[in-house]
């Protein structure tokens, strides 16, 4: 052999070794023994880092894989995966292409707590009386049901990170729809590529889908696997542990977001889901989308048939009937999307037929309102259509994001322009008054043109109850946030507003550490925005701007309620 060669046949032996050992530092398995009382493995977060895809195996199986930026110094935050059902067992942790990410993962270990847990919904910009999660981010409600004596709030969550992605289905069950349990994830990825999007949880009494087992009808989530269309996932621990139907998918379209629910009548479920199967070609690499729902039947939650469509909408359907206030007996069908865009009519089953057509009873015009539903199975005694929807809210420089908008009664009325789907908060808010403060019949002149009530506070409830009077405009400032109203232009902070049948103008506003939302007379305008109420100087301050001596508004009543926290005190 020559020379050459051999130096040649050296230099390949070389750079193997080094490629081999390139590849073994940039990835990294770990096996870590879940010991009894470990209830959390934990994860140095560096939102400066890159993201890294891990995963985290169970018997010999991927259980979750998701990416994270793993902290190589002092890290923002640490995230968990929760390790309560895997007591006595050993995983395994797995991470590509570390590169100097390799000193966080050196730091993830496994114990009965996770750093940062002392402040547990203490830290400063977390709210109070709205739902965020305890780590990560979070976006659409899923699976609204009520069960077995629980409310189950499943959610859009990234376990492991602040931002949008890694979408699992995070849950949290309450008695009272205000104290709220964080449970581990309900539904995990097995495949960063196969995600968990939203959907619907329901429960079958009858057993029309012969999911029955041993008794029990489990609770049944219907939702998007992004890799494959729409599945079932069963639980028969009231939601704690899901598995999935090994017939999956049971429709397969180009779409998302299924709301499920029984339909008496026609004694069959129903599937209203946002569809986008229909979209034609109209050039290179474009396509023009027919924003639509489409309805399915089925008669055992497995086998679908399509059966209709509703033009207009975009994103997390949702179809529900409802009384209309004021009209006894009488009862429409409403049907709304993510935007809060919603049309009224009627429902046999397979079709709606529009009775009215479009509208918004989000009236802010940041779209912070999204992607709400409404709660299957709340019972009969009670009778209230309940919503939840997602707060769109950033909440900086803390180890979680978003938040849950508080849980509200919707009620259908007739308005001065048809219609209207009016939120208001539940009356269980009543239940967090810590201290109550009521204030009568002041008049708001030239002379006197506000008032400032002696209280303040960042997590409060006002309910403000005006005279308009002849005033040029009229409101209230809370903690820096203004809502007038202009009795010129019937413009409340610029939305139009036409009520001149009203003497009495109704403001109510639920204030938190980051956010304001705010009921103008009983939901019929109704918005949430930001507000940093923590940083602000707090004040309930009512005030009219009037044309002369003469003219006036008249605060009839104020009410400021301090509220408790939701949260434990030691979770």
């Amino acid at each position: 052999m020559k020379k050459k060669d051999l130096l040649h046949i050296f230099f390949c032996i070389m750079v193997f070794c080094l490629s081999v050992k390139v590849s073994t530092a940039q990835s990294r398995r770990e096996e870590i023994e879940i010991k009894a009382g470990q209830k959390y493995l934990n994860f140095p977060i560096s939102e400066s880092d890159e993201l890294k895809k891990t995963r985290i195996i169970i018997n010999g199986k991927v259980f979750d894989e998701f990416t994270l930026s793993l902290s190589q110094n002092k890290p923002d935050y640490w995230v968990f995966f929760d390790v309560s059902n895997f007591q006595g067992k050993t995983l395994y942790v797995e991470s590509e292409n570390l590169g100097n990410q390799q000193a966080g993962f050196d730091k993830i270990y496994a114990d009965k707590t996770f750093p940062g847990k002392e402040e547990l919904y203490k830290e400063k910009m977390r709210p109070q009386v709205h739902f965020s999660s305890q780590r990560g981010w979070l976006n659409d409600p899923n699976g609204l049901v009520y069960y077995k004596g629980e409310y189950h709030l499943f959610y859009q969550h990234n376990p492991y990170g602040w931002k949008w992605g890694n979408m699992h289905w995070g849950h949290a069950v309450s008695k009272d729809l205000l104290h709220w349990n964080q449970l581990p994830e309900g539904l995990y990825t097995p495949s960063h590529d196969d995600m968990a999007f939203s959907g619907t949880a329901t429960f079958d009494p009858n057993n029309t889908s012969k999911f029955r087992k041993n008794g029990i009808d489990p609770l049944i989530a219907t939702f998007t696997s992004t890799g494959r269309g729409e599945c079932v996932a069963l639980s028969y621990d009231n939601g704690r542990t899901f598995k999935d139907y090994e017939g999956n998918p049971v429709v397969k379209h180009k779409g998302r977001d299924p709301k499920v629910f029984w339909y008496q009548p026609g004694n069959h479920w129903v599937m209203v889901v946002y569809d986008e199967s229909h979209s034609r070609d109209i050039g290179k690499d474009l396509k023009a989308m027919n924003l639509e729902f489409s309805i399915y039947n089925s008669p055992d939650l497995k086998n679908w048939t399509y059966q209709s469509s509703i033009p207009g909408f975009f994103e997390c359907p949702d179809l529900f009937q409802i009384d209309v206030a004021g009209e006894p007996g009488v009862k429409k069908w409403v049907v709304y999307a993510a935007d809060g865009k919603y049309k009224v009519g009627n429902f046999d089953g397979k079709k709606f037929t529009e009775e009215q057509n479009l509208k918004t009873y989000d009236n802010g015009g940041m779209a912070t309102f999204y992607a709400s539903q409404t709660y299957n199975n709340i019972p009969d005694r009670d009778g209230r259509r309940i919503q939840i929807g997602w707060a769109r809210i950033n909440i900086d420089s803390m180890p979680f994001n978003q938040c849950m908008a508080f849980p509200t009664e919707l009620k259908l009325k007739k308005s001065f322009d048809g219609y209207r789907l009016c939120p208001t908060p539940i009356n269980e808010i009543k239940n967090l008054y810590k201290k109550s403060h009521t204030y009568n019949n002041i008049v708001l002149n030239e002379e006197h043109p506000d008032y400032t009530a002696p209280v303040n506070g960042d997590v409060i409830h006002v309910i403000a109850e005006f005279e308009r009077g002849d005033s040029r405009e009229f409101g209230l400032n809370i903690n820096g946030y203004e809502l007038s109203y202009n009795n010129l232009f019937n413009e409340l902070n610029k939305i139009n507003y036409p009520i001149e049948d009203k003497k009495i103008f109704k403001i109510e506003a639920i204030v938190d550490k980051a956010i304001v939302e705010v009921f103008i007379n009983d939901g019929e305008l109704y918005f949430i925005r930001p507000l940093n109420s923590v940083a602000a100087e707090k004040q309930v301050k009512a005030f009219a701007h009037t044309f002369n001596k003469e003219s006036k508004s008249i605060l009839k009543k104020l009410e400021v309620d301090e509220l408790n926290s939701i949260w434990p005190e030691n979770p």
